[in-house]
């Protein structure tokens, strides 16, 4: 009998997505063996709520937000101390198709070299319109991209593939990957986490795989906020730094400095012409600490409620 699989889900409000995410997760066939929801802190009693409408799942309140990173290790360190052999990881704003675990298990236990399976995500208000098919890092710029991003199913039909990186808002993680390669790191804050983590586990011999039989829908950026949006300008950008220091080789920051530059300057042209000045002022503070982290100088520390809209701060 193999080791079992727990589903992992990291909360922080919005306990509306949490009802319909442990919904998806609770119908899946086969299902998981467990299910842990890691709450950040929630101020809308989602423990509480979560307990009384689904008393088979467990909860673990962190009574405060440890953001993606902490959060999620909490709930894996706890899952792996409790014998689990895989982890299903899920943003809360994301569901699953009925069978999506067991194609993933299946794609995961094909080969002990592979450290991680993703599903094939769209987007939850546009069914038909793909959010992620596997993750591509573009050699000697740095640049982070989803394969198949905003295209329609019938024009993207792929089939399954080594990756570079997996999706933290739905992988299937392995066991004695996690015990070899650590947790996700707590330095990237929000952001890159993912990425970061696939970097590590390729370093480490490992694979990353794609398997598009395993579909999801994903409410994208409901719980930071949708869109473009300053807390999204600025750490998508520090994080990218980051990710650049720590696995690019040292001839490939330019080109990489160039391209975030020129990514940067798109985006915050199309900020100015929306009148969203807020998010223009994060991205020009984003690019400048990119820059900085780059140099290797040290950053302002910077915490993700400085740029929430107050509706999402805690």
């Amino acid at each position: 009998m193999s080791a079992p699989t727990w589903a992992l889900i990291l909360t922080h409000d919005q306990f509306r997505f949490t009802r319909e995410c442990l919904t998806s997760i609770l119908a899946l066939d086969p299902p998981a063996d467990r299910v842990l929801v890691v709450d950040n802190g929630s101020t809308d009693r989602t423990p509480e709520r979560i307990r009384a409408e689904f008393p088979g799942v467990d909860v673990l309140p962190l009574g405060e937000n440890r953001y993606f990173a902490g959060g999620v290790n909490a709930g894996l360190a706890r899952a792996l101390n409790e014998g689990a052999g895989s982890i299903l990881l899920l943003n809360n704003d994301l569901v699953l198709e009925r069978g999506a675990l067991g194609f993933l298990r299946t794609a995961l236990e094909a080969d002990p070299s592979r450290a991680a399976a993703s599903p094939k995500l769209y987007v939850y208000s546009a069914p038909d319109r793909i959010w992620f098919a596997g993750g591509i890092v573009t050699p000697g710029w740095g640049l982070i991209r989803h394969r198949g991003a905003n295209r329609k199913e019938d024009s993207f039909r792929d089939g399954p593939c080594a990756i570079d990186y997996v999706s933290g808002a739905a992988v299937l993680l392995a066991r004695h990957a996690l015990e070899r390669v650590g947790l996700f790191d707590l330095d990237y804050v929000i952001y890159v986490e993912d990425v970061d983590w696939s970097a590590r586990a390729r370093k480490a011999g490992f694979t990353l795989w794609y398997e598009p039989r395993a579909r999801g829908w994903h409410h994208v950026s409901a719980t930071s906020g949708g869109g473009l949006t300053p807390l999204k300008a600025y750490f998508r950008l520090r994080s990218g730094a980051l990710y650049v220091t720590r696995h690019a080789r040292p001839w490939e920051r330019p080109p990489a400095w160039a391209a975030y530059a020129a990514w940067t300057a798109w985006l915050f042209a199309g900020a100015l012409a929306r009148g969203d000045f807020a998010s223009a002022v994060a991205l020009l503070a984003g690019f400048g600490d990119f820059t900085k982290i780059l140099l290797g100088l040290p950053s302002p520390a910077r915490k993700p409620e400085a740029f929430a809209r107050p509706s999402l701060r805690p």
